[in-house]
This record gives C-alpha cells, sequence and structure tokens, in this order.
C-alpha cells in the first residue's frame, strides 16, 4: 500500500462476528414516494473535516434544506444558509444527537465520520422514540448491517461471500490469533483497528518481530496524555470521551495487496446505488492516509462490488469504499468500507457522478436535475490539505483546486493555521508535548 504518488491506471479500464440473521437487499426501483419539495438533510460530525462544508454547499444547490450537528468550532458552521446548527456535545452525544434530530425532523442523516456512525448506531439502541430510530435506518441502512459496517473484518467476509474480490482477512483479538496468522501468512500484512480513519490505525507489517508490538501498541486505549493532546491542541474533545470509556479497539489482519490505494464515493438509498465516482489517489498524507489530490477514473470492478456490498446491506445515505489496484494485474481488491461522507462524495462531477444532487433527487421523488460541474478535469486536489502541505504542488496549477469560493468566509476559515499553530501558548504547549512524548519513548 504505496504511500509516495501512484502511476494512473490507464490501462485499466464493534462486533465483529457477522449475524445469521444479516440478509441480502434487492435494489429499489424507482418506487414512487410523496414528492419532498425540500428535503432536510442533517449532517452529523464530531470532526472538523472540510468536506463536511462542501458537502452542505452541495446539499444546498441541490434543493435541501440542511442542518448541522457539530462541534462549536466547525468550519461549516460560518455558512449562513443552515436551516439550523445543533452542538453535538462529547459528554453526551446521544442526547445531543436526539435533540438535534427531533428539532431538524430530516429526512436523512449523513455522518461524516466513524464516530458519529456509532453514535447513531447506539443512539437506535438506546432511545425510546420510534421516529428516532425509524429516521436513523432510513438514513444509514437496516440495524442488522451495523456490526457488520463497523467492522472491518465482516464486511470483507460478508464482500467475499458476495463474490467481491477481497484481501484475505481475519480477526485478531488476542495475540494468539496474531500468532496463528503470522505461521500460515508471510509478511507484509496490515494490522487495523475498527473504529479508525485517515490512516491512524492501519500498521504494514514488514517482519514479524514487529508485529506483536504493533498489536500491543493498537490494542491499547487512548492515553490520557494523548487525550489531552488532542483536546487543548487539536479542539477534538471527543478523545477525552474515548479515555473516559476506556475504549479498546478491535483488530483484524489483512493480506498486502502490492499496488496503489483507489476509492469510490457512492450515494445510495435503502440498497441502491443511485450515483457514484471513482477515484485513484495521486498522493496522499501517509503511507496509509487519505488522498490529498485524485484522479477521477472508470472502474467497472470497484463500482460492481459497491453495488453488491450496498444492496446487500440495505445502505442509504453516503459511503465510501477503499480500494487497492494490483500493481500485477489491475485487479481492484477491497480493503474496507468507510460508513460515511468521504470527501470525493462532495464533489460535483457530471451525472452520473453527482452524488449530492442523485441523493436528494431521490428522498425528494423528483427527477435528476442537471447541474454544470465543478470541473471538467479528472484530477481533483482536495482543499486544504495540499495548499497547507505542499503550496508548490505542480497539480495546484494542473488539477482543479477544490477552494469554494462563493463562501469567502468558509475559505478564510478553512485557510487559518491548524489550532495548534495559531497561538503562541499553543505552540509552546506543543513543544512540550513532542518534548516529553520523545522522552518516553527512550
Amino acid at each position: 500500500m504505496r504511500a509516495v504518488q501512484a502511476d494512473f491506471t490507464g490501462t485499466y479500464a464493534t462486533e465483529p462476528a457477522v449475524p445469521k440473521d444479516v440478509t441480502s437487499h434487492a435494489p429499489l426501483t424507482a418506487t414512487p414516494r410523496n414528492a419532498i419539495a425540500n428535503p432536510k438533510v442533517l449532517l452529523a460530525t464530531t470532526g472538523q473535516l472540510p468536506s463536511t462544508a462542501r458537502l452542505a454547499m452541495e446539499l444546498h444547490d441541490a434543493g435541501a434544506e440542511v442542518a448541522l450537528i457539530s462541534a462549536g468550532n466547525h468550519p461549516a458552521r460560518v455558512l449562513a444558509f443552515l436551516a439550523q446548527c445543533h452542538t453535538y456535545r462529547a459528554t453526551n452525544p446521544g442526547r445531543s444527537l436526539q435533540k438535534a434530530i427531533r428539532r431538524s425532523a430530516p429526512d436523512l442523516i449523513i455522518p461524516c465520520d466513524e464516530r458519529a456512525v456509532r453514535d447513531l448506531h447506539q443512539l437506535w439502541r438506546s432511545t425510546r422514540d420510534p421516529a428516532v430510530r425509524t429516521v436513523i435506518e432510513e438514513s444509514v441502512g437496516p440495524a442488522t448491517s451495523f456490526p457488520i459496517v463497523t467492522s472491518r473484518h465482516a464486511l470483507l467476509s460478508l464482500a467475499a461471500k458476495a463474490g467481491v474480490r477481497v484481501p484475505e482477512s481475519a480477526p485478531v483479538p488476542n495475540i494468539q490469533a496474531l500468532n496463528a496468522w503470522i505461521e500460515t501468512h508471510p509478511t507484509p500484512f496490515v494490522l487495523k483497528a475498527d473504529g479508525s480513519w485517515a490512516g491512524f490505525g492501519v500498521r504494514i507489517i514488514s517482519d514479524t518481530s514487529a508485529a506483536r508490538s504493533a498489536f500491543t501498541q493498537m490494542r491499547k486505549s487512548i492515553s490520557l496524555r494523548l487525550a489531552l493532546r488532542e483536546t487543548v491542541l487539536e479542539g477534538d474533545h471527543f478523545a477525552l470521551r474515548s479515555w473516559v470509556r476506556h475504549e479498546l479497539p478491535t483488530l483484524s489482519v489483512q493480506a498486502y495487496v502490492d499496488g496503489w490505494p483507489a476509492n469510490i464515493g457512492v450515494a445510495c438509498w435503502k440498497g441502491e446505488v443511485v450515483a457514484a465516482t471513482c477515484a485513484e489517489s495521486v498522493a496522499t498524507e501517509s503511507a496509509t492516509g487519505p488522498s490529498t489530490v485524485a484522479r477521477v477514473i472508470d472502474n467497472a470492478e470497484m463500482l460492481d462490488a459497491a453495488r453488491t456490498v450496498v444492496a446487500a446491506l440495505g445502505i442509504s445515505g453516503l459511503v465510501g469504499f477503499d480500494f487497492m489496484i494490483e500493481a500485477a494485474t489491475g485487479h481492484a481488491y477491497m480493503i474496507e468500507m468507510n460508513p460515511r461522507n468521504t470527501p470525493i462524495c462532495a464533489i460535483r462531477l457530471a451525472s452520473p457522478r453527482d452524488l449530492p444532487e442523485a441523493l436528494t433527487a431521490r428522498i425528494a421523488g423528483r427527477s435528476l436535475h442537471e447541474r454544470p460541474p465543478r470541473t471538467e478535469r479528472d484530477i481533483i486536489v482536495f482543499f486544504p490539505d495540499t495548499w497547507r502541505r505542499d503550496p508548490s504542488n505542480q497539480f495546484l496549477h494542473s488539477g482543479f483546486h477544490d477552494v469554494p469560493w462563493e463562501q469567502p468566509e468558509l475559505v478564510r476559515v478553512l485557510m487559518r493555521p491548524e489550532m495548534r499553530d495559531r497561538y503562541w501558548i499553543m505552540r509552546l504547549a506543543r513543544k512540550a508535548w513532542l518534548k516529553a512524548a520523545a522522552a518516553s519513548s527512550r
């Protein structure tokens, strides 16, 4: 899984077990439903991803009434068109979500990070409000799918049974399970933690001596020092929640696929994919991190795989699937699913790659509106990641730089330095934290 710029594919067109009662959901045909002039959409996020703001813009432009539940410092809160803004409280996420759902009365809830996905699942289990439970299932899929979409191994197991090409995978609940894998599988292989994102819960293991050490580190709950760092320096109060709950991640292991990363974002409604965009990574943040530059491609194998899994789980909303394109063959191996909005989902391209429009039209029960695409180029440079990290990057000139110019206040907010670099006291605290971390690792 290469972290450097990838060659283009021009020659190639918390419950790990799968419940027995999960059955495939056949894709829906164009079933008549009551027309909704302006569908209400609630975006839910515990993070700070700029793609949430971009998605809000595209949904609003497609005719949706958009509300947001987030931390108070999310950049999307500067968008004046938002119908409502609710505070997502780390101290009581379930109550925050339920309050936002009742007040905004959404036709669809779109989670924008993994913690929001799990919080929605937990709210469905705990609430006594049948209306809240109904809108959650209509937004993300039936409750029987919840254990699968949050388990990397369970997802790959279901996909493999449905005929999707996936790497060999196994759960590793303990060191004995990891040892059993090591005895029968050569390196390299990949350790993954459920519920992680942006590549933070993924380790590529190149030798067995490092595997056990990586397993031990990844199985630990977040430390108080790291939770405080995320809270103070990154403004992420949900890290303290993880420390208080002593959350232990569930790990799995996957066979390594020698190639380069690709992904597909899909808009779906009750098991039917209504729009999709395939892309391959041109540049990534790290060896296992998300794309900062992507190239839009056509890949029938990726699209068929996504359709198969979406139908099997009866998923609704916006989801992304990650793949590895095998260098030797060009085959696309599904390696995981992101059960929430991903950056490529929010990029308005020509139909059938306009995901916000397709999803809004399906909810509203109307025909698709042909909207002018943001770009005809195939290279997408995500803003502000590349601009911040590599302002001299060639793709800023040759590709489409996804800057939301029509929202100047949002551009201003996104161009601000990270919180850890914004104030002198934060810079001082970061230096102290890095010094202490270096000392403890010796």
